[in-house]
């Protein structure tokens, strides 16, 4: 049988000790799964680290565990950093993409704001969308068996975007209008990582694609159908997985 994974904070790991007081999490171990003592599980942290566990005790508010091994980096996670820049979407379109995003092994997204998204960005709803956000990563890296849960950047404007330290990454942009750079062109050098930006639905507007370019941002087509937002953004995360990683 499957071994059951879970999160656990890293912080509430202390040597050979780990524990989960996340409400959600008990009630899923011990009202579905019904597990009780004695039961052995994976736990991850959030970073890479995976440890064989074994619970101890249960109450309403914690979950106890005695820790059978030293921390193991877990095998789920790609050798290459892919940061996806994504615009935003509707609410379900951009909790899929993260989903998805989170399953093909992307290291970091980043949402923004650009001129053609369609869903106004509210700054007063910004903490309760980053905590449902997170969620949504975390879950998928429990599904998946992904160790490390992928960064969730603050949402900011385009331009902001471009600006942003992506630590020497390769740097694209998806383009509708793009019919000559081939990716694998566009990622000559990017042994780094590479971070993909992926415009709104109405896609990226001309000055939009110019700012990119300025900013160091390769235009790459995806074939000539039009895609969806969240479409486009597994696609690319996808074919750099398939050029650089590891599919």
């Amino acid at each position: 049988m499957k071994q059951r994974r879970f999160r656990v904070e890293k912080e509430l790991v202390r040597w050979p000790e780990a524990a989960i007081v996340d409400p959600r999490e008990i009630r899923h171990i011990t009202r579905v799964l019904r597990l009780g003592p004695d039961d052995k599980v994976t736990l991850f942290d959030g970073e890479g680290n995976e440890y064989g566990a074994r619970i101890d005790s249960l109450s309403p508010g914690k979950i106890s565990f005695v820790l059978l091994q030293e921390p193991a980096r877990a095998s789920g996670e790609s050798p290459l950093r892919i940061i996806l820049g994504a615009a935003l979407l509707k609410p379900g379109k951009f909790d899929w993409l993260l989903q998805k995003a989170t399953e093909l092994g992307t290291a970091e997204i980043v949402p923004f704001y650009s001129a053609r998204v369609v869903p106004r960005w509210e700054e007063t709803r910004t903490a309760a969308r980053q905590n449902r956000w997170e969620k949504i990563v975390a879950e998928a890296a429990k599904q998946c068996g992904r160790a490390r849960v992928p960064r969730i950047h603050k949402p900011d404007s385009f331009e902001a975007t471009l600006l942003k330290d992506f630590g020497g990454a390769g740097k694209i942009f998806l383009w509708e209008r793009e019919e000559t750079e081939r990716l694998s062109g566009a990622l000559e050098g990017a042994s780094r990582g590479v971070v993909a930006l992926v415009g709104p639905e109405g896609g990226f507007s001309d000055p939009e694609a110019e700012l990119a370019r300025r900013a160091g941002f390769r235009p790459v087509g995806l074939g000539p159908r039009v895609l969806r937002a969240e479409t486009a953004g597994v696609l690319i995360v996808g074919l750099l997985q398939f050029l650089l990683g590891d599919l």
